[in-house]
């Protein structure tokens, strides 16, 4: 692997919550870290910025070249912050009004295409990586900022659940076909959870995702693809089916 002087993260979808956090807390271990989005909301130290539109998949390969060249190597961390929620009629998800083609492919392209795209390209990058066998566990960790929408069907969302869960069976397939085990890879769906089991909704927290997330790319071994944590507490497993809408 790269020595710990040129070690390399990337956030996709970096905004000023859990993509400044994360950020912060990377380059806290020495991680040089590129903040990639389509408006830069401000770096710090020698992080530096790379526009990009996650709306438009074939700009994601760029972004991974542009790292390369300015920071000095792939990043052996990948994180996945992108995403779009564009609300769905509660009664009436179907109807011409609520479900439009125009804003479903927008949110296949955020919240799954280009997350593959971006899966795909950091896997290369890993597997560039040069082999020791004193590696620390730093490395070749893509994490994607889930929701609870994988596993639990929200009233007013569809789109946004049908592009969540496509994801999180990219994710799920990756670690329990093992096709990248042997290179060292790791692949997580991370997901902010309340107590009991619900989403965080808008609640979600950026320095709590910044101590799992870092928890994640420090830990040996792949861990449950399926990352629920909640805020101070770590990682929990909720089940497949933890919460029922308008549970309290």
């Amino acid at each position: 692997m790269s020595s710990p002087a040129s070690k390399v993260a990337l956030i996709l979808g970096a905004g000023p919550n859990i993509g400044k956090h994360v950020a912060g807390a990377l380059s806290a271990k020495g991680y040089k870290v590129a903040l990639a989005s389509r408006t830069n909301h401000g770096t710090a130290g020698d992080q530096i910025y790379v526009p990009v539109d996650l709306a438009r998949p074939d700009t994601v390969a760029g972004v991974f070249d542009q790292v390369k060249d300015q920071l000095g190597a792939p990043p052996s961390v990948v994180v996945y912050n992108g995403a779009l929620r564009i609300p769905n009629d509660a009664a009436d998800p179907l109807s011409t009004s609520s479900f439009k083609i125009q804003d479903y492919d927008d949110s296949v392209a955020v919240n799954t295409t280009s997350a593959i795209v971006a899966l795909q390209h950091a896997v290369a990058g890993f597997r560039s990586l040069p082999q020791s066998p004193n590696a620390t566990a730093e490395t070749k960790t893509f994490i994607f900022t889930g929701n609870i929408l994988n596993v639990v069907p929200v009233p007013g969302v569809l789109t946004f659940g049908v592009t969540k869960a496509a994801t999180a069976y990219a994710i799920r397939n990756l670690v329990e076909t093992k096709a990248y085990e042997k290179d060292g890879v790791r692949f997580y769906y991370a997901d902010e959870r309340a107590e009991n089991g619900g989403p965080v909704f808008k609640d979600i927290d950026g320095p709590a995702a910044a101590v799992e997330y870092l928890h994640l790319v420090e830990q040996k071994d792949q861990g449950p693809w399926l990352h629920t944590f909640i805020k101070g507490k770590g990682y929990k497993d909720f089940g497949e089916r933890p919460w029922t809408p308008g549970q309290k």
